[in-house]
């Protein structure tokens, strides 16, 4: 999975700490999103999609793309 949280960020020239203090949420935890670090094991719990999503008013689609994962068909 791809997130887009960066493109949204830059698009509105807000920083991840101006972004985490306005929807209450872990700065390392907006900036890992945003940097897409880790997102094969990432938990994100729904309310901070939701915030997300409606703090730049996106759907969950706009901020994120599903990335085939092909380790599985090696496994056959």
């Amino acid at each position: 999975m791809q997130c887009h949280l960066k493109k949204y960020l830059e698009e509105q020239d807000i920083s991840v700490r101006k972004l985490s203090e306005e929807i209450n949420e872990r700065r390392d935890t907006i900036n890992d999103l945003a940097n897409n670090r880790d997102m094969n094991n990432r938990r994100i719990p729904a309310s901070l999609l939701a915030k997300l999503m409606m703090y730049f008013d996106v759907t969950l689609d706009d901020l994120f793309t599903l990335i085939e994962n092909n380790d599985k068909d090696k496994e056959s």
